[in-house]
């Protein structure tokens, strides 16, 4: 039997606990975002849809006047209406290219995808090195889950454009599920076009050189399926994760791993955590850090269900079986916050700095766990604050907390400075800027105060940091 979590696979299963934390990652936006540009990019204005129609309802006959028309309301959003006059338009003068496009654009406004892949497939058929179709159809496929067919499409869209680096991007991921051994060239060839996508394409790169290194199938489809829900792209881990387990019935970390993507697509990843722990009992050869991952994953899921109790006691034994286990320390903390058990909160935070003392991110936790419940402000509060600032000079989150920890220590001179590198780093967050707010307020600069704390709320909309902010807004009025 192969070693469990032999090679890459023991530290990228930690690693990815961290790099879970990211917001950002390539995906298809800067594709979408040209198709939408393209679609609105039209001077129509509403003058100008009612004498297409009018034309066209004077002369139904006319097979360009219902093109025109279907067309002008498919600009405008009329999905249904557009197909009554492209279909009149294909009765009269038969299907072009331009007509299933476009026939392909309104199913796809009316949510039918199926029937929008049917047309595009059609218009390409006509019109084969068509970017935007092929861009449409890898999309369309891909949201369908028809992997195979969606990597077809890219492959064409890189031959046709092979500066392209979120296609290249997008098609070496693919082809990481796929066809892993194909998939280094175009990852490396998308890092090189865009520094944007570079680190997420050489993390994938990597994953996959040191999968494929270890000459074992499950091994390199657990270790990319680990990477891809670091990456945030929960479906295509789940296929391959799939396919780990099915490669290795016993892979205990990849059922864990399935169950995480499970719970990120919004199912209930209970099943493969069950099966996991099942598989820990029977006597698979689990190093420790494994065992103590596939428990902290379980505790992640439980706290995802606000179940708290079942979630501590699933961390505490992930920490316990493995004491370096900085992030289930954490997560405990903030599930005793959550449970108003302030003291256990702030022993187990304390805990994932002393099991993680260069990292940033947790020191961050400490210090914003002591701020938000006014606890040790002055002491513990602003060391944390400081070791975060330290560690990590262009973090925003470890900048926000060192300058409110000034703020509510009352050294204003210090805490702006910190605050203002903090939004500029990150000027959507909403705590920054609600915390900039507070600054302003206290030292009568209102106009300033309302643009911060007018974002606070806009940003955090829903969130405690609004109704904070919206609270804090109550003071302008009150300022000479």
């Amino acid at each position: 039997m192969p070693q469990a979590f032999r090679h890459p696979s023991a530290r990228l299963a930690l690693a990815a606990l961290v790099v879970l934390l990211l917001g950002i990652q390539p995906n298809w936006l800067p594709l979408l975002n040209d198709l939408r540009i393209a679609r609105q990019s039209s001077s129509l204005t509403p003058q100008s849809l009612t004498a297409i129609v009018d034309a066209y309802n004077r002369q139904p006959w006319q097979p360009d006047r219902a093109e025109s028309a279907g067309l002008a309301a498919l600009a405008t959003g009329q999905y249904a209406a557009a197909q009554v006059t492209l279909q009149r338009a294909a009765a009269l003068k038969g299907w072009s290219a331009r007509l299933h496009s476009a026939m392909g654009d309104s199913y796809q406004g009316l949510g039918d995808i199926p029937s929008a892949i049917d047309h595009w497939q059609q218009a390409l058929a006509a019109d084969p090195a068509n970017a935007a179709l092929l861009t449409k159809l890898a999309i369309a496929y891909e949201t369908q889950e028809q992997y195979s067919q969606a990597q077809t499409a890219l492959q064409a869209l890189v031959a046709v454009n092979p500066d392209n680096a979120v296609a290249q991007y997008r098609l070496g991921v693919l082809l990481s599920v796929t066809n892993p051994a194909a998939a280094p060239a175009h990852l490396m060839l998308a890092a090189a076009l865009d520094a944007s996508v570079k680190p997420f394409a050489e993390s994938l790169n990597q994953t996959i050189s040191a999968g494929l290194d270890a000459k074992d199938p499950a091994d390199l489809s657990g270790v990319v399926g680990y990477t891809l829900i670091s990456l945030q792209e929960y479906k295509l881990a789940k296929a391959v994760l799939l396919n780990a387990v099915q490669q290795r019935p016993s892979f205990a970390e990849a059922y864990a791993y399935l169950g995480l993507a499970e719970d990120r697509l919004g199912n209930d990843g209970l099943y493969a955590y069950q099966r996991a722990i099942d598989l820990e009992g029977t006597g698979v050869q689990l190093n420790t850090p494994s065992r103590s991952l596939i428990h902290y994953l379980l505790g992640l899921h439980y706290r995802r269900l606000q179940q708290n109790q079942q979630a501590i006691a699933e961390l505490e034994l992930a920490f316990k079986l493995d004491k370096t286990n900085a992030a289930a320390a954490a997560e405990l903390g903030s599930a005793y916050t959550e449970t108003a058990d302030l003291a256990n909160a702030e022993n187990w935070y304390s805990q994932a700095v002393l099991a993680a003392p260069t990292d940033a991110s947790f020191w961050t936790l400490l210090a914003q766990f002591y701020l938000d419940h006014d606890l040790k402000v002055d002491q513990d509060g602003i060391r944390a604050a400081e070791q975060a600032a330290t560690l990590a000079p262009d973090s925003a989150a470890a900048q926000d907390v060192l300058g409110f920890a000034e703020y509510l220590n009352g050294h204003v001179d210090l805490a702006e400075p910190a605050l203002l590198k903090a939004q500029s780093l990150d000027p959507r967050s909403a705590r920054i800027q609600f915390h900039l707010g507070l600054l302003y307020l206290d030292t009568n600069r209102p106009t300033q105060a309302k643009t911060a704390l007018d974002a606070a709320v806009a940003l955090g909309a829903g969130t405690p940091i609004a109704t904070a902010a919206l609270q804090a807004m109550a003071r302008l009025g009150t300022l000479p």
